[in-house]
């Protein structure tokens, strides 16, 4: 059940990510770079939730690289949204705010 949910999560946000990327005109700079965060904190909890459960306790408990692999995903996520998905939605957000 809880994979399903955070599979959900990431079709949501992949989802309203493509919505606001064609309606992207539309709205204000700001409103977009506000909308994108958070949408990339629902993929990233999404992706974490399925790597977290997919993962069994027993062997989740021995790892202790566990919170380092964790915590260097979402860095790379974090630096692809900062420099390839930002640009792609507001290709002049540092002038427009």
């Amino acid at each position: 059940m809880a994979r399903r949910l955070y599979s959900i999560c990431i079709v949501i946000a992949i989802l309203l990510g493509v919505y606001l990327n064609t309606f992207k005109q539309t709205h204000s700079t700001l409103f977009i770079i506000i909308i994108a965060t958070l949408l990339f904190f629902l993929l990233s909890l999404g992706v974490h939730g399925l790597i977290a459960h997919t993962i069994k306790p027993s062997i989740k408990d021995s790892l202790v690289a566990y919170p380092l692999i964790m915590g260097a995903i979402w860095a790379i996520m974090l630096l692809i949204f900062i420099f390839f998905i930002i640009p792609l939605f507001c290709p002049h957000f540092v002038y427009g705010l």
